[in-house]
């Protein structure tokens, strides 16, 4: 009985133990716990609470420089989405995971929708993970940036890159791939510039932010989205572009 009860006792010593690691950890990174208990930088939930659902209209003559490299859906679509997420971010992991297949179905694969992800790290690991995945080939790419998102919380709280190498190792990217990846200055100011540019013209504060650029102009979403909220926006924007959706 006593060995029982001195198993029990490690056991619960270890489980809050690695709690108080792990909110420590999350607190000195600048994160905190939001209502619906999900962890998200403080910079991130002002912003959230600040602007949510808040539709900006941008100038016209907007023009941004980023990769459209891997961008899904046809050219001739009458919209753009500019997908600004950092792979770090938990609400971005629930919208592209959650929201943005379904915004594929009916919109990217009837032609009515381009999306374009464009990388926003918010801390070191939110890079590395975004440097490893523009390394992905084009066949790749999705699946890849799709199961960083997955498996969010494992690299995250990792010490070290192992995680991120073992899942780059997956899709096509070997140790060391992966290793001149980590260590590409060209690429790493590209994604900079990518960043800097959803921070000068955009004015973003947090992510995700959802830039949706037509002939009609350019609007941004801030935070995350249902999809029901994205499409009743979708359908009105489409509406006035005078384009019809197939029935």
């Amino acid at each position: 009985m006593y060995t029982i009860i001195r198993t029990l006792s490690k056991t619960a010593t270890f489980i809050v133990a690695f709690f108080a690691v792990a909110y420590f950890y999350f607190t000195y990174k600048g994160f905190v716990i939001d209502e619906t208990g999900n962890i998200v930088l403080k910079q991130q939930t002002a912003a959230a609470m600040e602007r949510h659902g808040l539709v900006n209209v941008l100038p016209d003559n907007l023009h941004l420089n980023v990769s459209e490299k891997f961008a899904e859906g046809s050219l001739g679509a009458p919209l753009t989405l500019y997908e600004f997420s950092s792979l770090g971010c938990p609400h971005c992991a629930d919208f592209h995971l959650d929201v943005i297949p379904e915004v594929k179905r009916e919109y990217v694969d009837n032609g009515l929708l381009r999306i374009v992800f464009v990388n926003f790290p918010l801390d070191k690991k939110s890079m590395e993970a975004a440097m490893l995945l523009q390394c992905a080939s084009t066949d790749n790419y999705h699946d890849f940036l799709s199961r960083l998102f997955d498996r969010q919380r494992f690299w995250l709280l990792s010490s070290d890159t192992e995680p991120l190498y073992g899942y780059a190792a997956e899709f096509g990217i070997s140790y060391n791939e992966a290793e001149s990846c980590l260590h590409n200055d060209a690429m790493a100011q590209m994604i900079i510039s990518d960043r800097q540019q959803g921070l000068k013209q955009l004015g973003m504060t947090g992510t995700p932010a959802l830039l949706f650029s037509g002939r009609d102009g350019n609007e941004i979403i801030y935070s995350a989205t249902s999809f029901k909220t994205l499409k009743k926006y979708l359908d009105e924007r489409l509406t006035r572009l005078g384009v019809k959706k197939a029935q």
